[in-house]
């Protein structure tokens, strides 16, 4: 209420510019002063100012604004000037009216056509100005129509979008001219008075039409340039004077317009190798191909929710660094909030470097191998690094195994040796372990023989290979049944997702936790988009872990509502719980970029359910 109120105060504070001179003013003599014409009246002895005014359909006080002189009263064989106005800008607009076109006009809204869009290919000669003459548009509403086109781009042969007739009334300053009153000198002519008043001598001798030579002391009338904001029709100003008043100020204009326009739209592109030049795609064509699919059910999903407008766009790099080159050469990427890029490392750095020097945040949701994310602060890493993973992991073990014995069963397998070397590293230095060999199938007495009675115990294998998992499963399950004085867990790997078809009811009978960058629990939200997969797209989602459809679907919810609710992803912005992926960033270091700090801790519990943490 406050804004509007002030806006109101605003808007009348401008109506005194906003005169509507009566169509009857035509029949008067014109005149052409600075370009500008002019009907012009001959005062007589018995005029009053109030019956002039009358007269003429004028505003008392609009005409003494362009004639100040006659505040002081009438004075017989001078001339007072009103602008020549035509018949179709004396339409008449209610206070009201002017006060919403003025303050629609300064928050640089920009009314709809009735008539609708439609394109105009620029001819020669044509420009920004001459292009909203043409089209009754105002210039702002031309440069809101067409965002991605600079004001100096409006040039032959290019195409913009107009809507014809769309413009209302609207503030402009505009040059005119107030008319006083002096008493020439001894031997002044026009010239001499014109140079004293910086006018031309012609514009001086249009202003006293009756007079041949100026004479001393009998007083004539000297224009004077004079600026004010009124609003207009577009009828009423030509191309050459939109252009004289927006040229000093088009760019603020445009870039404030860019800024509300920027506010609200999210623009995001997937620049990934679909290789849809190829008969059949490589199976990683395919999976990149299942995650953008997901992307688009998720803007299906949440489109109808978003307060602002969602602009996706899809390129191709064909697996080829040089197609990827031209793709990052298009103007329109600048514009861009985020971009989805490829794991492959050529490309991706190339695109990671295009994101540090345009100020475009970069998404790598695919690989853990690239670094760039440590010094370019656009960068996204949305897979966890390892030693990432590793402190999630410790932080969460810390809280909840500190007091228990550790018993580590190692083979030759080194998969997962980075994590586990973290994670051994970190609880040799603050808990009692055991260490177990496994090179054969473990037997119940190689594990209950290392077991104390009342100790709480937890069993952490040194990797997620299958068959490390197959020789100590069935002696765990064993020791855990048997073993009534000691309590026992297992905790696992994120590979161990693979196994849950022939593992899963023996991980939940030990009490097993595993840690993942990607988990799906394979619920109703999981069918729901398996299902509107098979509806749109036929067939079903490519078996792969991560699940490629889930993965594109968790980002795009995500970046979607995020970039919608706040504009900006960082510190601050809330956990965001997947189907399959969480996401909850948090600055690598002051100069780098970002790392999603979310991991799923999985519960396989031995009341056969399974419970999710996101820590």
């Amino acid at each position: 209420m406050t804004v509007m109120k002030h806006a109101r105060i605003l808007a009348f504070a401008t109506l005194w510019a906003c005169c509507l001179w009566a169509v009857a003013q035509t029949n008067l003599p014109t005149t052409t002063i600075g370009g500008m014409d002019f009907n012009y009246y001959e005062l007589q002895s018995r005029d009053k100012l109030p019956a002039v005014a009358e007269k003429f359909g004028v505003d008392t006080d609009d005409l003494v604004e362009m004639n100040p002189w006659l505040a002081n009263g009438v004075e017989k064989r001078l001339h007072v000037f009103m602008p020549v106005v035509s018949p179709q800008s004396a339409t008449h607009v209610s206070a009201e009216q002017q006060v919403q076109n003025a303050f629609g006009q300064r928050s640089i809204s920009i009314p709809s056509s009735s008539k609708g869009t439609h394109s105009y290919t620029l001819a020669e000669g044509d420009n920004l100005y001459t292009v909203a003459k043409q089209h009754g548009m105002t210039v702002e509403g031309l440069l809101s129509l067409n965002p991605r086109i600079r004001p100096e781009g409006y040039v032959p042969g290019q195409t913009v979008k107009v809507s014809p007739g769309s413009a209302l009334p609207f503030a402009m300053e505009r040059n005119t001219y107030k008319f006083i009153l002096y008493k020439p000198g001894d031997s002044e002519s026009f010239y001499t008075i014109a140079r004293r008043y910086d006018i031309t001598q012609e514009d001086l001798m249009a202003a006293n039409p009756t007079i041949t030579r100026p004479k001393k002391g009998k007083n004539m009338v000297v224009p004077q340039r004079h600026s004010t904001r009124a609003l207009v029709e577009i009828a009423q100003v030509s191309a050459d004077e939109l252009q004289r008043y927006y040229a000093p100020r088009i760019n603020d204009i445009y870039e404030t317009l860019q800024l509300s326009r920027k506010s609200n739209e999210v623009n995001i592109a997937l620049i990934l190798p679909f290789q849809l030049h190829k008969p059949t795609p490589p199976t990683q064509a395919l999976l990149y191909t299942d995650f953008y699919k997901g992307f688009l059910l998720a803007v299906d999903s949440i489109n109808h929710t978003l307060n602002k407008h969602v602009n996706i766009t899809v390129y191709d790099t064909q697996h080829n660094l040089n197609v990827t080159d031209s793709i990052l050469a298009l103007p329109q990427l600048d514009e861009l909030d985020f971009i989805v890029a490829p794991s492959e490392p050529k490309q991706l750095e190339r695109i990671i470097n295009f994101g540090k020097e345009h100020n475009v945040n970069i998404m790598n949701c695919f690989t853990t191998k690239n670094e760039q994310y440590r010094d370019v602060p656009q960068v996204y890493q949305v897979n966890m690094p390892s030693e990432n993973l590793a402190s999630n992991v410790l932080h969460w073990f810390d809280n909840n195994f500190s007091d228990h014995h550790v018993i580590y069963l190692t083979d030759k397998s080194n998969d997962e040796k980075e994590i586990f070397d973290a994670i051994k590293s970190h609880i040799d230095a603050q808990q009692p372990s055991t260490t177990i060999r496994v090179d054969k199938e473990l037997k119940f007495d190689d594990l209950s023989n290392v077991m104390n009675p009342g100790i709480k115990y937890v069993i952490i294998p040194s990797s997620a290979d299958k068959d490390l998992l197959k020789n100590v499963v069935k002696a765990i399950k064993q020791v855990k049944d048997e073993r009534f004085d000691c309590d026992l867990r297992l905790i696992g790997y994120p590979e161990y997702v693979l196994y849950l078809k022939d593992y899963q009811s023996d991980l939940q009978d030990i009490d097993t936790y595993l840690f993942s960058r990607f988990f799906n629990s394979k619920g109703v939200k999981t069918r729901d988009v398996e299902s509107r997969y098979s509806q749109w797209f036929a067939g079903k989602p490519l078996t792969a872990v991560p699940n490629m459809t889930l993965f594109g679907f968790d980002t795009a919810m995500y970046l979607l509502g995020t970039l919608d609710r706040d504009g900006i992803i960082d510190d601050n912005t809330p956990l965001y719980r997947g189907i399959q992926t969480s996401f909850k960033f948090k600055r690598d270091n002051d100069m780098g970029g970002w790392v999603n700090d979310a991991i799923d801790i999985v519960h396989f519990t031995p009341a056969h359910t399974i419970e999710t943490l996101v820590q």
